[in-house]
């Protein structure tokens, strides 16, 4: 049997989920989605991930979220790890479609992302798992998310999902914390080779660290590389108040701003691209609000507060 969880290897250190640009029109920008990506493989960082919230599958055709999927995987292809997300929406077999579309395209694992705010019976979602598993031509991750009225998978259920071999992660959006913990708990306890992540912070990895997490996404990444990075290293060789120190640093003031602003972080964060020139326009597609005016020049003010732009 192939051993898909050798990959689990390489899932270690921060991970920059892949943000799309849209010209003024709203027209998908994949010319300065690529070129952003390379700048971020030239900078250090070796793992992605495409994923509704970020990618903006919420606002993509599924031709669209085909064509961001091919066109990323041409440039991480042989230079980074790419984690490839399906839609929330889409049933088995253009599940499949997309995971050999992925593969060809030079993807590295397919996320199949359900939208557990639906509360969805946890045995379908785990035979709709193993269907995928029977057939995938790749490496998978599963996923899990919850909000104040929901809850996403049990450790029960992550227990079953570590029983198929093609399963080598699990991003987690259900929570940053006790949550987290009791899922890198059952994965230690069951002595897999497996990789919880969450949805995306330092803060976040600064603890799970201590845990057994290995990788974490990052928005600070989308255009500081460099911090995650230097947490990451600080963490590995023991420097737990260098990387204390970091985050104080970095991302508590980015989170602080973002909270300030009447904008979503999407709109932040495409603002704080386009400052850098990584993007041509801030523009997102609706029903998001478009970062300008005095919310863009705070943005710009912040990134030099912190010589980043």
């Amino acid at each position: 049997m192939k051993d898909f969880r050798s990959i689990v290897d390489k899932l270690k250190g921060p991970l920059v989920p892949v943000m799309c640009a849209f010209d003024e029109d709203e027209k998908l920008d994949l010319e300065s989605t690529c070129r952003w990506v390379d700048w971020l493989i030239a900078g250090g960082i070796r793992l992605f991930w495409t994923t509704y919230g970020t990618s903006h599958f919420w606002g993509l055709t599924d031709s669209e979220v085909m064509d961001l999927t091919k066109a990323v995987a041409g440039v991480t292809r042989g230079r980074a790890l790419l984690i490839a997300g399906t839609n929330f929406h889409w049933p088995l077999r253009t599940c499949m479609e997309f995971a050999d579309v992925a593969a060809e395209a030079g993807a590295d694992i397919v996320k199949l992302q359900v939208d557990w705010r639906w509360n969805p019976d946890e045995a379908v979602v785990l035979r709709f798992y193993r269907r995928l598993a029977e057939c995938t031509p790749l490496p998978l991750f599963a996923y899990t998310l919850a909000d104040a009225k929901t809850r996403g998978m049990s450790c029960a259920g992550l227990r079953q999902v570590l029983d198929i071999p093609q399963f080598v992660g699990m991003k987690n959006d259900s929570g940053d914390f006790y949550e987290n913990c009791e899922y890198l708990r059952t994965v230690r306890l069951q002595g897999a080779r497996f990789a919880v992540m969450t949805g995306g912070s330092m803060m976040s990895f600064l603890h799970g660290h201590e845990f057994g997490a290995a990788a974490f996404a990052t928005a600070i990444g989308f255009f500081a590389p460099k911090v995650p990075l230097a947490l990451t290293r600080h963490l590995e060789e023991g420097r737990r108040a260098e990387a204390v120190q970091l985050i104080q640093h970095y991302e508590e003031p980015y989170y602080a701003l973002m909270r300030e602003l009447p904008h979503s972080h999407y709109a932040f964060d495409h603002a704080a691209l386009k400052l850098m020139g990584h993007f041509k326009s801030s523009r997102i597609r609706h029903p998001f609000k478009t970062c300008g005016g005095d919310a863009e020049a705070a943005i710009g003010k912040f990134l030099r507060d912190k010589e980043i732009l």
